[in-house]
């Protein structure tokens, strides 16, 4: 399941992850809020937040994710993941290796760093 957030900045998406992601969520949920924050920016910065109660992605939510890449391969200026890396660490580093930008993934307890990577992106192109 995604929940999506508004960002502290207008570029950034957040997104919450939990459950199990499947196709209709990439497709009603994720695509849709990518492409409206992209009306406004030429590019976004998204944070992906796993919580505990994530169990896993369907074969078509992965499917539906590389497709996301492809199609939207300059979009994203910079991908932050906030994952528990001992339950989840193989899949995120699988996500992040899809995404045609600089991507890091940070620890529950380290927002505070990832917040700051993620506004690099803002800072080095004003």
């Amino acid at each position: 399941m995604l929940t999506m957030n508004s960002g502290y900045a207008d570029d950034i998406l957040v997104i919450k992850i939990s459950g199990e992601v499947t196709h209709k969520d990439i497709d009603d949920l994720l695509i849709p809020a990518i492409e409206s924050k992209l009306k406004d920016h030429a590019s976004i910065r998204l944070w992906y937040e796993f919580t505990e109660e994530f169990v896993g992605l369907t074969v078509g939510a992965l499917w539906d994710d590389a497709l996301l890449s492809v199609f939207h391969f300059g979009d994203f200026s910079r991908v932050v993941m906030i994952a528990n890396m001992e339950k989840i660490g193989t899949m995120v580093n699988t996500l992040a290796f899809m995404l045609p930008c600089p991507v890091k993934v940070f620890s529950a307890n380290d927002r505070d760093n990832a917040r700051s990577w993620l506004d690099e992106s803002s800072i080095a192109t004003v």
